[in-house]
């Protein structure tokens, strides 16, 4: 009698159930709609962001307060997400998660102030924090070995690149279509039938993994981690803005000190009952650390790169957001060829694929320096360089989450999501507030368009360098 599912046991005590065939890849397909939406909700504002601020009258602090507060409340609590998930089942808390973050968009989306718009996007950012690390446990537990793996990763990158071009085009499009009087919060309400949607199938759909009900949250680790990365996110995303002051760097300090109290506290809980937040043997995986290194990296410059086109194109070359969110689709096409191709070549080429489309990607900065003057350039090299972009930009992100996680084993799956999804939240918030900060930076010193976007090009370039030197220290092995 032939059954659609298994029981395997990868390591004492970390049963998991596997699907067989179609099945399994329905679930992934199902699984993946929860990082789908909270990369789009990331990105969907940056092209937004003019009407926003002119529909509230709002300060330019305000409104970058809008992104902020959203990769704040996602970077901060992804770790303990992660961790409750492992607890009380990861089935179980996406699909809250994917409720919370629902709710929490129809309330951005009928926000009657920008004081409200803010506190509802930091709850839609905590409510991303709950659910995304199950979507990374749960692919790593069912997809082990081989070309199976490989493409399961490939595909979770390939659904996180396209959400973020995805973002930008929606965008631009629902503000010029107009279909409501304020077509802004258009952004925000499309949430409410995908999230249904992906409520109904997770829950018709998904198997519960096993659970870790035995031993206790490290509630005092919570605290430690989640005060720290506040610390850090909120001067870094805000501290220029404000010039600066003295309690930007005070915050600064203050989180080094809380990390350093964090890891101390990590080693105290070992072998105790409390499951630490952390799994410290993590970090004597040398692909792993090498892996969110270059997570940290790429991420940063990706979002900052993002961001700093949208307002290229519509504040240095006056191109409307719909013409310009066009553009991005060029973008997005070239990264889904590219990413199609990649997934079924990595086991094939390797760290090599991964080196080559950084080296791809540095081409299309180097043009852009080249072509993008103080003058608006011609469409076609716009839609040249972004296609450049996307093909590079395919051959590194479907497989850098599986470079990153390849030599993990199951015992820290939950562990090892969640680390690395807050580095890349965090290195999203980074990139932003660095990259995106030199870029606004500039303006404010009188620089213009061009000349700042040319200056946040280098440090893409040198960005990528890093990255493949990173890359270059992971022993290339075959899976």
């Amino acid at each position: 009698m032939k059954t659609d599912r298994s029981v395997r046991i990868l390591s004492p005590g970390v049963p998991f159930i596997e699907e067989a065939g179609n099945r399994r890849w329905w679930n992934l397909f199902v699984i993946l709609l929860a990082p789908m939406v909270s990369v789009v909700d990331i990105f969907i504002v940056n092209v937004s962001l003019p009407t926003i601020q002119s529909y509230y009258a709002a300060s330019d602090a305000k409104v970058q307060l809008v992104i902020a507060v959203y990769l704040i409340g996602y970077a901060v609590f992804l770790i303990t997400g992660s961790r409750i998930g492992d607890k009380f089942g990861r089935k179980k808390v996406l699909i809250w998660g994917l409720l919370a973050f629902t709710a929490t968009s129809v309330l951005c989306g009928m926000a009657g102030s920008i004081g409200g718009l803010i506190a509802f996007r930091f709850l839609q950012g905590v409510s991303a924090a709950f659910m995304v690390p199950q979507t990374v446990t749960l692919i790593h537990l069912n997809f082990r070995e081989g070309n199976d793996r490989n493409r399961a990763f490939g595909y979770y990158g390939i659904v996180q690149g396209l959400a973020a071009i995805l973002g930008q085009f929606l965008g631009g499009y629902f503000i010029h279509a107009g279909w409501i009087q304020a077509p802004w919060r258009l952004i925000f309400l499309v949430n409410l039938p995908i999230g249904v949607v992906a409520i109904v199938l997770a829950a018709l759909s998904l198997k519960e993994s096993s659970q870790n009900k035995q031993r206790k949250l490290d509630i005092m680790g919570v605290i430690l981690l989640t005060l720290s990365l506040v610390f850090i996110i909120y001067p870094l995303t805000q501290g220029r803005e404000y010039g600066w002051p003295w309690w930007s760097y005070t915050m600064l300090v203050a989180a080094g000190a809380g990390l350093y109290i964090f890891f101390r506290h990590l080693k105290s809980t070992a072998g105790t009952s409390r499951e630490p937040l952390i799994d410290l043997h993590l970090f004597r995986i040398k692909s792993f650390n090498n892996g969110v290194l270059a997570v940290f990296f790429y991420f940063g410059l990706h979002n900052a790169f993002l961001l700093t086109c949208a307002i290229l194109l519509q504040k240095g070359y006056q191109i409307g957001p719909y013409t310009a969110s066009i553009l991005f689709t060029a973008l997005g096409w070239a990264y889904m060829f590219s990413s199609w191709w990649s997934i079924r070549n990595a086991g094939k080429y390797g760290i090599r694929m991964l080196q080559a489309g950084c080296v791809i990607m540095a081409a299309s900065f180097l043009s852009q320096v080249l072509l993008f003057g103080a003058s608006t350039p011609a469409p076609l090299s716009i839609v040249v360089c972004y296609i450049v972009f996307g093909l590079g930009s395919g051959l590194v992100l479907p497989s850098l989450l599986n470079v990153s996680l390849r030599d993990v084993p199951a015992t820290l799956a939950g562990s090892s999501s969640g680390v690395y999804s807050t580095i890349q939240q965090f290195s999203s918030a980074a990139g932003v507030s660095m990259l995106g900060g030199l870029f606004f930076s500039m303006l404010s010193h009188g620089a213009d368009y061009h000349l700042a976007y040319r200056v946040s090009l280098y440090c893409f370039i040198a960005y990528l360098g890093v990255i493949f030197l990173l890359l270059n220290r992971i022993r290339d092995r075959k899976n």
